[in-house]
């Protein structure tokens, strides 16, 4: 089975990364094409990518086409690859915002699987969802899986459930990043140095996400038994709470999901 990259941005670069890494792809079995041949070559050499000089010549040449450029650019992609996709290809895309009937329009009844990564691909920890369309089957799904699993965790869902997923797989990344940089740049007003404090906060959180997820006990649960009565950890929570810690991250869920849906109209 060949597999064709058309776009070869960050995401797609993670993914050939991992997929380089996986050791599960033949070398002369991924082809890719980017409008950059800077870039082109540089993955070429790092992962043992196929260069391809157009869009079309990646679908031709490709078994499984994975589409990975800007929800704006899609249409014409579409356009070019139009006269060699068949019904015997898969076509996943990671482009956001676009469900996979806009696919079938474009391109006919072809397997069209819609698939939602997360940057953390680029460490091989990415939380990633895929759904199916209407001409796909569980061995599209299976193929589509199995590609992504090598940079990190995979779910099947609806593709009614890829909105939430945006918001809570997807963008709230951003958030937790954010959040590191609230914890680190706290510790540095407390005396700290920032690398240091940028550290501790990062394995605080990579470690109470392992918790969380290995112990199989609520968030609240575990945040309970690490607030002593009357103690200083309390303390802070309540103050979370008070300045509306819980309502803001809610909210901004909402917003990720309204312009979600937005994006698909």
């Amino acid at each position: 089975m060949t597999y064709g990259f058309i776009g070869l941005g960050n995401m797609a670069s993670a993914i050939l990364r991992g997929m380089a890494k996986s050791g599960k792809f033949p070398a002369g079995t991924v082809y890719g094409y980017n409008r950059s041949l800077e870039k082109t070559a540089r993955l070429a050499q790092e992962t043992g990518l196929m260069p391809c000089v157009s869009a079309l010549e990646t679908a031709q040449k490709a078994d499984v086409i994975i589409l990975a450029v800007k929800p704006q650019m899609m249409e014409g992609v579409l356009s070019a690859i139009a006269p060699a996709v068949t019904e015997e290809k898969l076509v996943i895309s990671i482009a956001a915002g676009k469900p996979t009937s806009y696919y079938e329009a474009a391109l006919g009844h072809v397997p069209v699987v819609r698939v939602m990564p997360n940057i953390n691909a680029r460490v091989l920890a990415a939380t990633t969802a895929v759904c199916k369309g209407a001409y796909a089957g569980d061995g599209h799904l299976d193929i589509a899986m199995g590609l992504f699993e090598t940079v990190g965790s995979v779910y099947a869902l609806t593709e009614a459930q890829f909105p939430a997923f945006s918001a809570i797989g997807g963008a709230s990344g951003a958030f937790i990043h954010l959040y590191i940089d609230a914890l680190a740049s706290a510790g540095v007003q407390a005396g700290l140095p920032r690398t240091l404090a940028q550290d501790i906060a990062c394995q605080t959180v990579l470690g109470s996400a392992k918790l969380t997820q290995e112990s199989g006990e609520h968030p609240v649960a575990l945040m309970d038994q690490v607030c002593s009565p009357g103690g200083t950890t309390i303390e802070g929570v309540h103050t979370l709470k008070r300045l509306g810690f819980e309502t803001a991250v809610q909210q901004a869920i909402r917003a990720i999901i309204e312009k979600d849906r937005r994006l698909a109209e």
